[in-house]
């Protein structure tokens, strides 16, 4: 095979720098100094002074103050997608995976956050439905979009890195290893590269020791399942943050300097002191040219610019997040309008939601494949709704009045009251339907003293 185990795919090449700055603006501030230029560029004007530029330019960006708005964002989105538990359904055989779904002993809803989290982060996360070479129960392991090097999008070839540290005693070594998964005859293989070596290629059985037949690897996108790696979702905040981090800079070294007056003579000896306490007499100068002294700095007038953009950055930044709940449609627009809206738009986080459940529900289902059970029988569904939507009780009271004048029909009135968290999401129309049918016909007739009705007089018929 021609090239390096280690070549990547032209398209992760294409995403890797908005990947790491994605991952250095949810880590903050130390993380993007430690990157120097890359995030904030070096003033022509400190390039010039050679070694005393050097120290300028880390003055410069010790003042700066990058905004650590990233990671709250995607905490909170976190916490709203899963505000409400999917509902995850699977055989009795794979139920130990609720508590273990992962190698290191993960839990699944740990598993499904963190595949919510990398989606929000980079837009990209892969699963890999594995088992331990010695036998034993199949598992879940987790790839980030850096690890997932290389692919095709037949999805029959996959490279995945695993290079990290390895402990050896007491000290912590790197160690360069590749996993290759592949579809050889049509049965899934594996080879492991360890530090430049390739193993023996193995093909992992299911349970019967039964041929896997497709690779059992998924890879989620924040809006498709697919190879091809998607716009991160919070992109437009990470730059904001990064471009406030750099108005931040110049304005605090504008501040600084303002702050900081030289003394000039003119026409005069320097004094050896200045400040409070210190006489100065200036000496020297002529009939026409007397001695003077003052003290000059800059006038700071792009000050208030800075604080201007710095401010306009936030709001780009809050924009750039607030698009992710922009899930309603516009009904002023035409289909094929709503249609290039939403594919040229980024994700939603009702999207991320459902695909997030869609790659979890793919990943159990190729376990279930591994076990030898029918992978239909795993199913994996997400909230109906993600932000507070609950009705009032005038605003049930005006659906039914709606229902009631045959506006609308039953199951629309029964999925708007399932939004607004008074129906029941665990039953659909049909059987709340006969669920009412059950009551009435179960509920007993009410008495003349519970109903409070009285009975209607019978008057006698004349003689």
């Amino acid at each position: 095979m021609a090239g390096d185990v280690s070549s990547k795919h032209p398209d992760w090449e294409d995403r890797i720098d908005e990947w790491k700055l994605m991952r250095n603006c949810v880590r903050g501030e130390k993380a993007i100094k430690e990157a120097n230029v890359t995030y904030l560029p070096m003033p022509s004007g400190f390039k010039s002074q050679s070694d005393q530029g050097k120290e300028m330019y880390s003055a410069y960006q010790t003042r700066a103050q990058f905004p650590e708005i990233v990671s709250p964002t995607i905490d909170g989105m976190v916490g709203v997608i899963h505000r409400n538990e999917s509902q995850i359904d699977m055989p009795d055989s794979m139920q130990y995976l609720f508590e273990n779904a992962t190698a290191d002993g993960l839990t699944l809803d740990a598993l499904h956050k963190r595949v919510t989290r990398e989606l929000l982060e980079t837009g990209r996360f892969g699963l890999l439905a594995d088992a331990p070479s010695g036998g034993g129960q199949p598992y879940l392991a987790g790839y980030t979009a850096e690890s997932i090097i290389n692919w095709s999008e037949s999805n029959d070839f996959y490279v995945l890195d695993e290079c990290g540290l390895v402990r050896d005693g007491f000290a912590w070594n790197d160690k360069k290893k590749f996993r290759v998964l592949e579809l050889v005859d049509s049965k899934y293989t594996v080879t492991v590269w360890d530090n430049g070596t390739k193993g023996t290629p193995a093909e992992p059985k299911a349970t019967g020791n039964k041929a896997i037949e497709a690779i059992p690897f998924v890879v989620i996108g924040p809006r498709h399942i697919t190879t091809k790696p998607e716009d991160p979702p919070l992109i437009g905040v990470g730059r904001s943050a990064v471009a406030i981090y750099q108005l931040s800079a110049d304005y605090r070294w504008q501040l600084f300097m303002t702050g900081q007056e030289t003394f000039v003579v003119i026409n005069g000896e320097a004094p050896s002191a200045i400040g409070a306490g210190v006489c100065i007499s200036l000496q020297g100068g002529t009939e026409t040219a007397r001695p003077d002294a003052k003290f000059v700095g800059p006038s700071g007038t792009g000050i208030e610019a800075h604080r201007t953009a710095m401010q306009d950055e936030r709001a780009a930044a809050i924009a750039a997040g607030a698009r992710l709940f922009d899930s309603q449609s516009k009904t002023a627009e035409s289909g094929d309008a709503l249609r290039i809206r939403f594919t040229a738009q980024t994700a939603t986080l009702q999207t991320i939601s459902q695909t997030s459940a869609a790659g979890l529900e793919r990943a159990l289902r190729n376990v279930a494949v591994m076990m030898g059970l029918d992978p239909k029988l795993v199913t994996v569904t997400p909230p109906k709704r993600l932000v507070d939507s609950t009705l009032t009780p005038q605003d049930a009271k005006g659906l039914v009045e709606i229902w009631q004048d045959g506006a609308i029909s039953y199951e629309t009135l029964y999925e708007n009251l399932q939004r607004g968290e008074i129906a029941s999401e665990e039953r659909d129309a049909e059987e709340e339907r006969e669920l009412i049918d059950k009551e009435e016909v179960e509920r007993p007739t009410p008495t003349v003293e519970e109903s409070g009705i009285l009975p209607p007089v019978q008057i006698p018929a004349a003689a």
